[in-house]
């Protein structure tokens, strides 16, 4: 599971450090081209031993700032600021020293002489002693945080999970000789940690961690390091793993001050272990495939919004004018879709849907046209242009217009369509001899009076009348009154009107009484045709 290590594997998992070229490198002109700038040409050429060496050293240490400053998410330029007024982009180089030792980066003098000899201005602008170009040197380092690759690489010496895990740990383990004996006994501690569930950090936290001084700490507090002694005190498995075991652990683990890294063997424990979550049982939602064709599927979506929009009294126009202030009639995708979110029409139709309305509607230019479209929606009201044909009579929108939004059926097969038809006329047969009353049974079950039972509701109510229906029966009845978009919804009242319709006279007493009051009135002095009704006939009717 674990990788053997060597020195160069070491090397191999540090970040590599970015390629000489990389580093912008101008060119350096001097300031004249007489006597003196050919004599500080020759001193470069003499004091320089070589290019590509120099270049390797300021890539490695560019290489070891961009360690520190990309956990900590620290921006250079930030530490120039003070050193630099008029934001000319140069600097002193102790200056260059001072910002460098405000960001936390432990350099010596030769080294930030290298740095500021290789990004020192050559011209007529740079001045001394504010000849330090520290704009590019803020660009190499910051190019740290434009890698991706280079980011992922990193993580994997981070020291901790918590919320300090910003914190890049500096510590390398050892290489020891005999690497193979090592790995074995790093698998033997894996798996006494995943059989008896015991983790290594929260075994030393009290001696790294605890808020109060204590006189057994001697490490800076969060550091990950324990001494020697305290880690083989500590150390669960004394008895499954011998001394030289032990001490094998302590030598790969071991800071050069004498101390025992005991975050770095967790972390390479912890990645031998992987999840440490306990699994735990789950009930996962598996639905099960639906073949059934449902009316929603075949209806345009246009017409289905014309029907949302009838049953909800929704004017449209004003809402896309408010993304279109020139009113112009046209607007983005985004506004459309937010359109649709404001007047509540996203829980009725899904992407496909959406995706539809936009490829009728949309120009070449990518916008879309929502003056048209309300035009096709607004339909169902009004007919267009028709002050042009004073003699059209058009019908109010009814239930049929809201009819498609509001219903869901499924589609049947002429077959299946046929056999419940002759269910529904035994039940119609049994009722009628019974002189069975269904709706009150029906309303029992239904205290919100939305019309619609449950399939099993729908089974106990036939049953109680002492019809009793298989399976295949139900599920053809269930096909035809379930219209709700779903297999359980069973709407009684339809089902009610096509079992036990009510009598003609029935129906017209209910109209009338559901009806408004119509007060007596004559009839009129014309007739339908316009011509004056005689007073024979207009007479008796006028009143006295």
């Amino acid at each position: 599971v674990v990788q053997p290590c060597s020195a160069r594997a070491q090397e191999e998992r540090l970040p590599p450090p970015p390629p000489p070229g990389a580093l912008s490198s101008a060119p350096r002109r001097s300031p004249a081209q007489g006597g003196e700038g050919e004599m500080v040409r020759d001193m470069v050429s003499i004091e320089e031993p070589s290019s590509s060496s120099l270049d390797s050293v300021l890539a490695e240490l560019i290489h070891r700032i961009q360690l520190h400053v990309m956990p900590r998410r620290i921006r250079c330029k930030e530490f120039f600021n003070d050193f630099d007024p008029l934001r000319c982009g140069r600097c002193t180089i102790p200056n260059l020293g001072r910002a460098l030792d405000m960001i936390g980066v432990n350099v010596s003098e030769e080294e930030v002489d290298l740095l500021a000899e290789h990004y020192t201005d050559y011209g007529p602008r740079a001045t001394k002693p504010q000849v330090v170009n520290y704009y590019r040197f803020c660009a190499d380092v910051d190019e740290i945080f434009a890698s991706e690759e280079a980011q992922d690489s990193m993580k994997s010496f981070m020291m901790t999970s918590s919320p300090g895990s910003t914190v890049m740990s500096t510590f390398r383990p050892n290489c020891l000789e005999d690497e193979t004996r090592f790995y074995h006994v790093l698998h033997r501690v894996a798996t006494l940690c995943k059989a008896r569930g015991v983790h290594i950090k929260p075994l030393y936290t009290d001696l790294d961690r605890a808020a109060i001084p204590m006189p057994s700490r001697v490490n800076p507090r969060r550091g990950g390091k324990v001494t020697r002694s305290q880690f083989i005190r500590n150390w669960p498995f004394k008895r499954e793993m011998s001394q030289d075991d032990i001490e094998l652990l302590c030598d790969r683990y071991a800071t050069t001050g004498g101390d025992i890294h005991f975050m770095a063997l967790h972390n390479e424990v912890s990645e031998v272990l992987g999840d440490p979550e306990q699994p735990f049982p789950t009930s996962p939602l598996h639905l099960r495939p639906d073949g059934t064709k449902w009316s929603h599927m075949e209806l345009p979506v246009v017409q289905k919004i014309m029907a949302k929009v009838v049953e909800k009294r929704i004017r449209l126009k004003e809402h896309f004018q408010d993304f279109d202030p020139l009113r112009k009639g046209y607007c983005t995708p985004g506004q459309v879709k937010t359109v649709i979110t404001i007047m509540g029409l996203s829980r009725d139709i899904d992407r496909a849907d959406f995706e539809t309305i936009l490829s009728l509607y949309m120009k070449d230019d990518g916008l879309f046209d929502y003056r048209s479209f309300c035009d096709d929606v607004d339909k169902a009201f009004t007919v267009p242009n028709l002050e042009r044909d004073p003699l059209a009579r058009i019908d109010m929108p009814d239930a049929t217009t809201t009819a498609p939004a509001r219903r869901n059926t499924m589609r049947l097969s002429d077959a299946k369509t046929a056999k419940a038809r002759k269910i529904e006329e035994k039940i119609r047969t049994f009722v009628r001899k019974r002189r069975t009353e269904m709706k009150p049974m029906f309303q029992d079950f239904d205290r919100a009076e939305r019309g619609y039972v449950t399939r099993s509701q729908f089974v106990r109510i036939m049953s109680m009348m002492q019809f009793d229906l298989d399976e295949k029966a139900i599920d053809l009845l269930a096909g035809i009154y379930c219209d709700f978009g779903n297999h359980n919804d069973f709407n009684y009242k339809t089902f009610l009107r096509s079992i036990d319709p009510p009598a003609g006279d029935v129906e017209v007493a209910m109209m009338q009484m559901t009806s408004p009051f119509v007060p007596w009135s004559p009839k009129p002095y014309f007739n339908s045709r316009g011509r004056v009704i005689p007073r024979s006939a207009s007479a008796p009717m006028l009143p006295c």
